[in-house]
């Protein structure tokens, strides 16, 4: 309140905006927050609740060669005495300084349970004991010899420190964190050798900069240890007073029983809570979207001494690499640490300090400190010498002066008559004076001395014993002992350097004392958070689909340790019913595109795909994506991409849907596929009921031919060349093949280009010789038997079956290319005995047949034993099928690339 207002007569009002009070108040209450509370002083590294719990346990006497005491016992007089605020803030604070995961040099010896680095709390106050640190009596050192300025408390009935005569570094040491109005502190912690000898270099040195400070002091020392990655951070932190530090766990990968891996974490960044850290693995492993798929244990090992132990086991088939990587990338393994050096200057001002600054002010702040405490000895000994020289003066004239006593009627007239008796300046006396008094200050020079008001006290206050020789012997050594403790502290005031080396000798002592082994490595290179594929060795894999949904990812060379002529392995650990659809070699880097029979695109990597032995299940393929297998949906094609987006360029990708439509488009618009999938073909009505299924999906060139069969039997073979491609994917395509009513598209294969010609197919379909043409324009075409041979060697094979399990095998060559959207010709002869056709794709003698009855029943047969036969017939029975039983699923087990590979039954 103003003093104007103050001076008004009682009663009297005045108008005041409030938006000027509301100003004004929102100050005060900033500024008390910023100096009263938040930030902490450069000078000692200090909040004023932290000085004022370290102020009352020394004044309280619980220091380190004394017993514990309650918690609560030291809370209340900090509470009481000193800080106006409540016991939980006081109690809070001290906990912090006892926590040695937390501090790196603590300040509090506490007993009993002060938290732990789960995020446990502490016990309540009654329950705990605390006593100081040998580092805390560091900080309170030389408190009482006049070192640092003094302030009432805030009831004005005692004093307290605006600042502890700290000996160590501690803003350095322990840094601290803090949120003020409109500001924040946030400084690290760093090794407490390092520390000091920083600032021994910089007193030694005034012209030391940053680069040298750094080669002593690289970076901040956590107390849970860890590994800062990059010293750009740690560099822009120095500097400025701001930076981000990137501060990572440490872990490993050790390999376990039965080939299992597990990561093992022993450290965990500064300040994170390892309960919650495990929360977040098991959240993360368990939640929709599997983001650490493959951890099958998680384990906490850590031991009492907070040693940190943490242990994630996982499945066979996990890299343990991508685990890891995905722990830096969703959880606190790795953290930032950003640095706001705001702190308050030895004038109480809110700045944000450059690393050297903070040194700067700290060796000033020790020589100010020494500087004080040295003057306030000199003026104690100064004192106490005076009290020595008059004490032997007195007892060089004892009885003189004892006489002068007993005659004096009271203290006053003695003390008077004292200050005027003349002391002879001669003899021992003499000899002292010279000693002790070289320069005349206590005495005025000349033959005869006489005592001060100060020293007649003294001598009045003496005992009968301090009157023998002996004493007198004893007052003449301390004056001499006192004398040079003088010189000493004139010494030390006068010269700079002399000052300079007390300072560097304490530094010195406190380096010994608290000196241990940097706890935080520092890289010199930044943790790269790494993509997933980046971990993934390149190497040849083999895929394999079965008909029950499972996948599974094989190395080849696996498979290549079996030699030819082997006795094979054992087929894969499959359910019932279960068999193998498809198996492709590829790149572990591949892109892999899946299309569902809804029309949706998904896209993965292989190695993202299950590993497994080449006898192992597998896993089943909705783990990797969404399926709505409650609808019906399965997969409808599994496409592996070229790995160079270069190699792209000239591909297609064909859609066939079951209603006859086809669409043409580039392979290029699938490269990029969210997580959740995205739609390739539109086939759901307004209503969202499916309206069609998607058959397939093919990679082609423009020489290829796609095959497209249906249910009647009819079959339409189209260039890929003659397609229009289509750049929306919300086009269903273009008619692809007319159906006749009630028919559907059941299958669609490719079919690769070659370089034989319509009339040579013709030729070589009827034995190398073929008369075409329309009579009267006859032709014959012959073909040689070389060209016989080329031809033979590219010649494809088509394999039809149906539901009552006929089946054949034709040449491609039989099939001649049609437009789109023509009725196309006959792939088998269909009645009633042969049932629907089923499949129509392209095989070798090497691969195999599997079909699937109506009530699970398997059958598998090798595709050489399957007769070749016309186009146009129906082929022959395979297996014969009781009465109402059909065959419902076909499937080939294709050979793949390398004939070492073998797939057993």
């Amino acid at each position: 309140m103003s003093q104007d207002v103050m001076d008004r007569p009682s009663g009297s009002t005045d108008n005041v905006g409030i938006g000027r009070v509301m100003e004004s108040s929102y100050l005060n209450y900033a500024m008390s927050v910023i100096v009263s509370r938040a930030l902490p002083d450069v000078r000692d590294g200090l909040k004023p609740v932290h000085r004022r719990i370290l102020y009352a346990m020394i004044k309280g006497g619980f220091t380190k060669d004394r017993a514990y005491n309650k918690s609560a016992r030291v809370v209340g007089d900090v509470m009481g005495k000193y800080h106006p605020h409540g016991d939980s803030a006081i109690y809070d604070a001290m906990v912090r300084m006892a926590q040695d995961f937390s501090m790196r040099l603590p300040l509090v010896d506490g007993q009993g349970n002060f938290g732990s680095i789960d995020g446990d709390p502490p016990a309540a106050m009654r329950y705990t004991e605390a006593r100081m640190t040998r580092g805390a009596h560091e900080m309170t050192r030389d408190y009482d010899r006049s070192t640092v300025d003094w302030s009432p408390t805030y009831d004005n009935k005692e004093l307290e420190p605006k600042v502890l005569p700290t000996v160590i570094p501690n803003l350095l040491i322990n840094g601290g964190a803090g949120i003020a109005v409109g500001m924040a502190t946030k400084l690290p912690t760093h090794n407490p050798a390092e520390a000091i000898d920083a600032c021994l270099l910089v007193l030694r040195n005034s012209a030391a900069n940053l680069d040298d400070v750094m080669k002593i002091m690289p970076g901040p020392d956590f107390p849970t240890g860890g590994i800062i990655r990059g010293k750009a951070g740690i560099r822009d932190a120095y500097e400025t007073g701001r930076g981000s530090i990137v501060l990572s766990g440490v872990s490993d990968i050790e390999e376990g029983k039965s080939g299992k891996s597990r990561i093992v974490i022993t450290e965990l960044p500064y300040s994170v809570n390892k309960a919650r850290f495990l929360e977040k693995i098991g959240d993360l492993a368990n939640d929709k979207d599997r983001i650490l798929d493959g951890i099958t244990d998680v384990r906490d090992e850590s031991d009492r001494d907070s040693n940190v132990r943490i242990v994630i086991d996982m499945r066979r088939d996990t890299d343990p690499h991508i685990i890891l990587n995905k722990l830096r990338k969703h959880t606190q393994l790795v953290t930032t640490f950003a640095v706001n050096a705001t702190c308050l200057d030895e004038y109480g001002r809110p700045k944000v300090m450059p690393l050297m600054e903070q040194i700067r002010a700290f060796v000033a702040f020790r020589k100010d400190v020494v500087r004080r405490r040295t003057i306030h000895d000199l003026t104690n000994a100064r004192d106490a010498l005076i009290k020595q020289i008059g004490l032997y003066a007195a007892v060089s004239l004892v009885d003189k002066v004892v006489e002068l006593i007993k005659s004096a009627p009271d203290v006053d007239t003695a003390r008077a008559r004292l200050m005027a008796l003349p002391f002879p300046v001669e003899g021992d006396f003499q000899s002292l004076l010279a000693d002790a008094d070289p320069d005349n200050e206590f005495h005025a020079p000349g033959d005869e001395f006489h005592l001060n008001e100060e020293q007649s006290n003294a001598i009045l206050a003496l005992s009968l014993r301090s009157l023998t020789g002996m004493e007198r012997d004893k007052i003449a050594e301390k004056s001499r002992e006192l004398s040079a403790e003088i010189r000493g502290y004139v010494r030390i005031l006068n010269d700079r350097q002399v000052l300079i080396s007390v300072v560097e000798q304490e530094l010195l002592e406190a380096r010994e004392r608290y000196a241990d082994p940097r706890r935080t490595q520092i890289e010199a290179n930044e943790l790269d958070v790494l993509n997933d594929e980046d971990l993934i060795e390149r190497r040849e894999v083999v895929l394999s689909f079965t008909h029950g949904g499972y996948v599974k990812r094989t190395d080849l060379d696996a498979y290549r340790e079996q030699k030819r002529g082997g006795r094979g392995r054992s087929g894969m650990d499959m359910k019932d019913g279960d068999f193998i659809t498809s198996v492709m070699t590829c790149s572990s880097h591949s892109p892999l595109v899946f299309f569902t029979s809804r029309g949706i695109a998904h896209s993965l990597k292989a190695w993202q795909l299950p590993e497994g032995a080449i006898n192992a299940r597998g896993r089943p393929m909705i783990n990797y994506m969404q399926l709505r297998s409650t609808e019906g949906e399965y997969l409808s094609s599994v496409i592996p991409m070229p790995e160079n987006p270069d190699e792209i360029e000239d591909l297609s990708m064909v859609f066939v849907t079951d209603f006859g439509n086809i669409r043409r488009s580039r392979a290029a618009d699938f490269m990029s596929i969210n997580k959740r999938g995205k739609i390739s073909m539109p086939l759901d009505d307004e209503n969202g009921n499916p309206k069609g299924k998607l058959v397939n999906v093919l990679l082609c060139r423009d020489d290829d031919t796609i095959m497209i069969a249906t249910r009647k039997g009819m079959c339409s073979r189209v260039r890929v060349g003659d397609l229009r491609v289509i750049g929306s994917r919300t086009s269903t395509g273009v008619r692809g093949m007319q159906l006749a009513k009630d028919d559907q598209v059941i299958s669609a294969c490719l079919l690769h280009g070659n370089d034989v010609t319509d009339d040579e197919r013709h030729a070589f379909n009827n034995g190398g010789t073929v008369v075409l043409g329309s009579e009267g324009n006859e032709r014959t075409v012959t073909v040689s038997e070389a060209r016989m041979a080329e031809i033979e060697a590219q010649e494809q094979i088509l394999l039809t079956v149906s539901e009552n399990g006929f089946a054949k095998r034709s040449s491609a060559y039989e099939y001649r290319t049609t437009n789109r959207g023509a009725k196309g010709l006959a792939a088998a002869q269909i009645n009633k005995k042969t049932g629907p056709l089923l499949a129509c794709f392209p095989v070798t003698s090497e691969d195999g047949l599997v079909m699937m009855t109506k009530d699970g029943q398997t059958i598998r047969i090798p595709i050489e034993g399957i007769r070749k036969a016309s186009r146009t017939t129906q082929g022959v029975k395979l297996v014969k099928l009781e009465d109402g039983k059909t065959i419902t699923t076909v499937a080939k087990v294709p050979a793949p690339d390398d004939e070492d590979i073998e797939i057993e039954e």
